[in-house]
């Protein structure tokens, strides 16, 4: 009974993240997520507390995976060229496994409600701060070349969070093969 009671809630999750894609969380309502599910609004109250609950386990969810992802690759034991090429390895592998969560991830996360939106900040800065140091690093070591950490960073960021609005055009191995040889070229010395 519990496994069907939380393989429907993961049901309305990953209803709530196809809808808060399409539509934006805002413009989403109880009364969609209810319909889509097949649920009268009143009856979705049994499966989750609200519609803020529903975005912050869909943002958590996602920041956790980055943040265990950028742990392991943050702390191997290989170049800042390995390394970034793990992180785009990372962020497409869940935009391929979970593309609508990504996306609400990606573009949502700005309707967070505290405490999460304090702890869902920080996350991304320790993530944002890894990332730049991997890029510092490989730019000390001389097997990257640019100027401005902060500027390459974003303009990496923009590239890859782009690709989950394309998983659904392209493979992923096509995908991760382009990324990752123009970002890499981009920045070879």
């Amino acid at each position: 009974m519990k496994t069907e009671i939380a393989n429907k809630k993961q049901f309305i999750i990953s209803a709530a993240a196809e809808l808060f894609k399409d539509k934006g969380y805002k413009a989403t309502s109880i009364r969609d997520l209810a319909a889509k599910v097949g649920l009268e609004p009143s009856s979705i109250y049994s499966h989750i507390r609200s519609k803020e609950d529903l975005l912050s386990d869909i943002c958590m969810t996602c920041a956790d995976r980055f943040t265990a992802g950028m742990n392991d690759i943050y702390f191997m034991d290989i170049s800042p060229r390995k390394k970034l090429k793990a992180l785009i390895d990372l962020h497409l592998s869940i935009a391929y496994d979970i593309p609508a969560s990504a996306t609400v991830f990606n573009d949502e996360w700005k309707f967070l409600q505290e405490p999460v939106m304090g702890q869902f900040i920080e996350a991304r800065k320790d993530y944002e701060k890894k990332f730049k140091k991997i890029l510092s690093e490989g730019r000390k070591e001389g097997k990257f070349e640019f100027v401005n950490t902060e500027i390459v960073f974003n303009i990496i960021i923009k590239m890859i969070s782009w690709s989950y609005s394309a998983t659904n055009k392209y493979p992923k191995e096509e995908l991760e093969s382009e990324l990752t040889t123009f970002i890499l070229k981009s920045l070879n010395n």
